[in-house]
């Protein structure tokens, strides 16, 4: 259906109010959350957020028009009444523009779409979304991982006294997350395990970043005394969920994000992340890159049909990957199989039998007690292999990886490297096909540890081009 109707939405027909000294509350209590806003969700991980109030009686087409016509958004119509376009972004075959609310309790919050935007009254609404996106399980949430809402907290870095942000990042890709979409110079403490990027251990070293205890065991009181202004805390956790009801119960604002199992997740909480620190333009531009990086890696690399085996570790019976894992999502994505896919959906123990009944084309090993750093290093741990491992293709053909001290962190933490992970397991796999690409592009190694992006001696070409590294050398 052709658009008929332009409406270039006046800025003065409902002013979109600014609101920043209220505490944004989630949807899991009882106060009542005086924020509300907008989301115009274009697809493809573009999104954006306006803030505004809904006025009595407001429709959600009155919300909408409001939206475009304070940002100098053209607003087109199709015959029937309903949205074909916004900001020259229109509707495609079969997905439509369409407005959602948000029905459910807790981790069940979720999008339902309205019928009749024109008529739905939205002022008893915290939060709308806009979306050309088809259906709401595809859409960008709104709510963390515990439904609580995660815009307002601050604005461009900036808390809403006007204050530099004070944040506390509770697991390793968690801090990770956080800095990649500008949040690492906010960071004031972490958990013992947050060791990347170098300069936020430089921080720790120096006591500008304090330690607030384990992954597993926040401690509350250490938490509480930095006074921070937002807790990012991982949604795959138990701990972290409790936790962060306990600070939330305290006055302090939590992030819980979703347990990232594969490259969707993440580019969600990149989102979540960059917008409630207030820099969503730049969550945008991340998200861009990452998967600019991720679609041209995939592009190149030609590994359909290889079986491949992970191991956390060499002992006789390692944890490996199974269906439901940031690694395995990264093999399928690359065209290759994970023997254990389905296995469990989770990391699980598995015997030497089981992999030599898996006869597998490839072994990668996540290997964290050191750095391989030669070649004798590396040939000294192919020989302690057991014996079984070695009846296998990968160890008579030479196609066992080994990742190890910041390389080995990249396979078993899912967070914003996620495209160096993959550029790194696709090169290292298949380096004919990248070198063939580009005779400059060549690997030369079946071992990666701290040096794997040291500047021009780093193997990360397609990562690089899409400027994913500046985060990490801030």
């Amino acid at each position: 259906m052709r658009a008929s109707t332009v409406k270039l939405a006046a800025a003065a027909v409902i002013a979109v109010a600014v609101v920043a000294s209220v505490p944004f509350i989630g949807f899991t209590v009882d106060t009542v959350d005086e924020k509300q806003g907008v989301m115009i969700d274009y697809a493809y991980y573009n999104v954006e957020w306006a803030e505004m109030r809904f006025t009595d009686g407001m429709t959600g087409m009155e919300a909408l028009e409001s939206v475009c016509g304070s940002k100098g958004y053209r607003l087109e119509m199709n015959d029937d009444g309903t949205v074909y376009s916004v900001n020259n972004v229109p509707q495609l075959i079969n997905v439509s523009w369409g407005m959602y609310i948000l029905e459910g309790q807790g981790k069940d919050v979720r999008w339902a779409e309205v019928e009749d935007p024109a008529s739905f009254d939205v002022s008893g609404q915290k939060i709308i979304s806009w979306a050309r996106t088809g259906t709401g399980s595809a859409m960008m949430p709104a709510v963390d991982a515990t439904g609580f809402t995660y815009y307002s907290y601050a604005n461009d870095g900036l808390n809403p006294a006007g204050e530099k942000l004070r944040i506390v990042a509770l697991a390793p890709s968690v801090a990770e997350t956080v800095s990649a979409v500008g949040g690492l110079q906010y960071v004031i403490a972490t958990d013992r395990y947050c060791d990347y990027p170098r300069s936020l251990v430089e921080r720790q070293n120096r006591g500008e970043v304090r330690i607030v205890g384990g992954f597993t065991d926040p401690n509350f009181e250490l938490i509480a005394a930095e006074s921070p202004d937002l807790v990012f805390l991982d949604g795959g956790t138990g701990e972290h969920v409790t936790m962060a009801d306990k600070l939330r119960k305290a006055g302090i604002n939590c992030v819980v994000l979703n347990a990232t199992n594969g490259t969707e997740d993440l580019l969600k909480n990149l989102w979540i992340c960059a917008s409630a620190l207030g820099f969503p333009e730049v969550g945008n531009a991340y998200i861009k890159d990452v998967n600019e990086a991720i679609n041209n890696i995939c592009r190149v690399a030609d590994l359909s049909g290889k079986k491949v085996f992970v191991s956390l570790g060499v002992s006789e019976s390692p944890y490996t990957a199974g269906g439901g894992t940031y690694v395995t999502n990264m093999i399928e994505s690359l065209g290759a199989v994970n023997v254990f896919s389905t296995e469990s959906e989770s990391w699980f123990m598995v015997d030497k039998e089981a992999v030599y009944d898996r006869q597998p084309d490839v072994i990668v090993i996540i290997y964290e007690n050191g750095e391989i750093k030669t070649q004798r290093e590396y040939r000294a741990l192919l020989a302690s292999l057991n014996d079984v491992w070695k009846e296998t293709p990968a160890y008579r053909n030479g196609e066992v990886y080994v990742f190890s001290a910041d390389a080995a962190s990249l396979l078993s933490r899912p967070g914003a490297r996620l495209p160096e992970s993959l550029e790194l397991l696709a090169k290292i796999m298949d380096p004919e096909s990248f070198e063939a690409a580009d005779p400059t592009d060549i690997v030369g190694v079946k071992y990666y540890g701290n040096s794997y992006n040291d500047g021009d001696n780093g193997y990360l070409t397609y990562v690089k081009a899409q400027g994913l590294l500046e985060w990490q050398r801030d």
